[in-house]
């Protein structure tokens, strides 16, 4: 089994909040391989636009956070206290993931749990929007978000 971002139980609370959704061990672990992927692709663009920039550095504004990522962003802010979610674990572990010849500015280190549990609310919204009386996800529902989040993301 593969070491989770966000300690399973937790996930599964904020999983539940954010988006009604149930979700058991293995399935959590096939969304974390969409969150990592997705981080990849997010950094991937980050790291052209900072280089475009000449900037040396990636920052938070090179991201490509669309106004729904942001609003996903915020709903999972919401959350994390309440469930008590700790957040360095989470920014070391992304940190050992993220691909890039280029140093991250402090902004997005600290902002790095925030991206990572929101790819997870996104992977959950997803599948919500697409299945409204969905209560449990299944392996379909998670490769069907996994294609919505190639297109978008």
């Amino acid at each position: 089994m593969a070491e989770m971002i966000i300690p399973y139980p937790q996930l599964q609370k904020i999983l539940e909040r954010t988006c009604e959704l149930a979700v058991i061990k293995p399935r959590a672990e096939d969304m974390m391989e969409i969150v990592e992927k997705k981080l990849s692709d997010l950094f991937e663009v980050a790291y052209e636009n900072a280089k475009a920039e000449n900037t040396g550095i990636i920052k938070l504004r090179h991201l490509p956070l669309t106004k729904g990522f942001k609003n996903s962003m915020n709903l999972f802010r919401a959350v994390i206290e309440d469930e008590k979610v700790e957040i360095e674990p989470i920014r070391k572990f992304v940190l050992k993931k993220i691909p890039s010849d280029l140093p991250l500015d402090e902004e997005v280190v600290n902002e790095l749990p925030i991206l990572t549990g929101t790819l997870f609310v996104l992977v959950g919204r997803v599948i919500k929007a697409l299945h409204p009386e969905v209560k449990n996800v299944y392996p379909e529902h998670i490769e069907e978000a996994k294609r919505v989040l190639d297109y978008t993301l």
